[in-house]
């Protein structure tokens, strides 16, 4: 019979549980700020579904991290929340081992559930797996079990019909404090199983695949996992869907390799027409050889015009020379101190 015990936080300022719970489980109490923080950020979400993902995740990831962070200060999580309007889970990322959390507010633990995107999307997959069971009435965490990817990927039957993998409790390693252990003594223990690796997803594909996905009720089942995995695992292409899921227009794109074919979007004009005799100090560091394409656009910026002015050139294999400057209308104006141009790459085939 398993000895049972009353685990308090280690928190002084946190109300201890009136909960009983094997000494080899972890029971925290949720603190209330904690709890309804998260459920005010959780309404922003448009679906109840994407509403408790985004709460149990929050206070998973919030709550494990502060406990454990006095044992390992170098724990971190992984701060992609958008996922959550798709998928349920959460990453701590403890030196090169990745937890993921699986929080759950259901009663029953008699089975394990976890998606398919936390086991076979490389980029995601988990070393360590935690099931998490939640209770917001009572404010109260419970890590009942853990293990490993490989451990899942032997042991659990796939559903695919939903996607995902299904494990009886029993093949949970119920010592969760076994799994602190494993991290300070043998950190690099083998977890994973090897991992397929996922096609990419070319640009136009891509486009098509969220506009289609926008509306769906349920957008990772709607087209094959390859596609799924491909599509969810490049933050960009995610971060578009769930914005096109809430209701907010889809940046538009413009594809710099159509302006070698002279197909430029709405807005674009050539640098010679827009700045006149100005337009070679604009870009003055570029050369005028013909290879070189270039174009101006301009953005209104609170009370301001500016001028976003890039050049395109071929170079060897095919490749293109890019060169951005942005730039103020006046020529006697400055730039916002406060302003920042990024620029981000993302792979296409």
């Amino acid at each position: 019979m398993a000895r049972i015990i009353l685990r308090p936080s280690r928190s002084p300022n946190r109300t201890v549980m009136n909960q009983l719970f094997p000494i080899t489980q972890l029971a925290l109490p949720i603190p209330a700020p904690m709890s309804d923080a998260a459920w005010q950020r959780a309404m922003v979400y448009s679906n109840s579904d994407a509403r408790w993902n985004f709460y149990l995740n929050h206070i998973a990831t919030e709550l494990l991290a502060e406990y454990l962070q006095e044992d390992f200060p170098q724990i971190q999580i992984w701060q992609e929340i958008n996922i959550w309007q798709f998928v349920s889970g959460s990453v701590l990322q403890l030196n090169d081992k990745r937890i993921v959390l699986l929080p759950s507010k259901a009663i029953d633990n008699s089975e394990l559930v976890i998606a398919q995107e936390w086991l076979d999307i490389p980029a995601w997959a988990g070393d360590y797996f935690i099931a998490v069971q939640i209770d917001p009435d009572a404010e109260m965490l419970h890590c009942w079990g853990y293990l490993t990817h490989q451990m899942l990927k032997s042991k659990a039957r796939y559903d695919a019909i939903d996607r995902t993998y299904q494990l009886d409790a029993h093949h949970l390693i119920a010592d969760i404090f076994g799994l602190w252990a494993i991290q300070s003594l043998n950190p690099t223990e083998v977890t994973q199983t090897e991992i397929a690796p996922l096609a990419s997803v070319a640009v136009v594909q891509a486009e098509n695949l969220l506009h289609r996905l926008a509306t769906v009720p349920n957008p990772r089942l709607e087209i094959p996992f390859a596609l799924w995995g491909a599509l969810v695992s490049d933050s960009l292409w995610r971060q578009q869907l769930a914005r096109l899921r809430q209701g907010e227009t889809a940046p538009v794109t413009n594809r710099l390799s159509d302006w070698l074919q002279d197909v430029f979007a709405t807005g674009w004009q050539a640098v010679e027409d827009f700045l006149g005799t100005d337009a070679e100090l604009a870009l003055r560091q570029t050369t005028t050889a013909p290879s070189i394409v270039r174009r101006v656009k301009a953005l209104e910026l609170a009370d301001r015009v500016l001028l976003l002015l890039v050049s395109i050139e071929v170079e060897a294999d095919d490749l293109l020379g890019i060169q951005v400057q942005l730039r103020t209308n006046d020529r006697a104006a400055t730039l916002p101190p406060d302003l920042t141009l990024s620029l981000l790459s993302i792979e296409t085939n």
